[in-house]
């Protein structure tokens, strides 16, 4: 685990290099931002009666964006738990004022008992795992701590990136494969980020235009379950 915490360490202190690529002024970033945004609150509004009543789990938290938006959407703080591998990232969610229940350990090694989250929610982690067996392991662990009824928020990219060897994309096929007996409901979403980050000044308007082309829209946002 040692090996993969250091490629890990390895792949974010290289990202963060990029930063300005993914900043919200860039139109393209905004708009597939402000697309999952809405995409995740409409999921989980329809699909938990409240709220405020469920334990959810992040893993992959990293800086903690996406538990704080979850918060932000109605999930108590006190009742949203964030994992990720390096606690460096969780550290810097911290600084930034993203203050929840957190814990760093490997999602293939969660140290909670069975049954203890209603949702549990990852945000492009597993492309990150390069390793199929882990990749398996971490689906594993993910079904014991959900509870009976309990569901997966999904949301990966479905087309390998040429530009970063560090990921490897998660097909439809595969994603049912890692949570077989389970039922999932897919659909793709955020415009492919290369080209969504160039369609600005002029050129904006068309996002809308081609975010119509299923073909365009690169990842996967998908609700799984529920857990039997």
């Amino acid at each position: 685990m040692k090996n993969e915490r250091d490629r890990m360490e390895h792949v974010y202190q290289a990202r963060r290099a990029l930063a300005s690529r993914y900043r919200l002024d860039n139109p393209g970033n905004k708009f597939n931002y402000e697309h999952l945004q809405l995409g995740l609150a409409r999921r989980l509004t329809q699909t938990f009666p409240t709220l405020d009543t469920i334990r959810c789990l992040d893993i992959g938290s990293g800086t903690l964006f996406w538990p704080e938006e979850l918060i932000r959407i109605g999930v108590r703080r006190d009742y949203c738990f964030g994992a990720d591998l390096l606690i460096s990232r969780l550290k810097e969610g911290y600084a930034a004022g993203r203050h929840l229940p957190v814990v760093a350990c490997s999602a293939a090694q969660l140290p909670f008992p069975d049954s203890s989250f209603h949702l549990v929610t990852q945000f492009t982690m597993m492309t990150s795992v390069m390793d199929p067996s882990l990749r398996k392991t971490i689906a594993s662990e993910i079904r014991r701590v959900l509870a009976p009824g309990g569901y997966i928020f999904w949301y990966d990219f479905r087309y390998n990136n040429p530009a970063n060897r560090n990921t490897r994309a998660i097909g439809r096929r595969e994603i049912e494969a890692l949570f077989s007996g389970m039922r999932g409901e897919f659909e793709t979403l955020t415009l492919l980020p290369p080209l969504a980050r160039k369609l600005k000044g002029p050129l904006t308007p068309l996002l809308k235009f081609f975010h119509l082309l299923p073909i365009l829209r690169s990842h996967y946002l998908a609700l799984i379950g529920p857990k039997g």
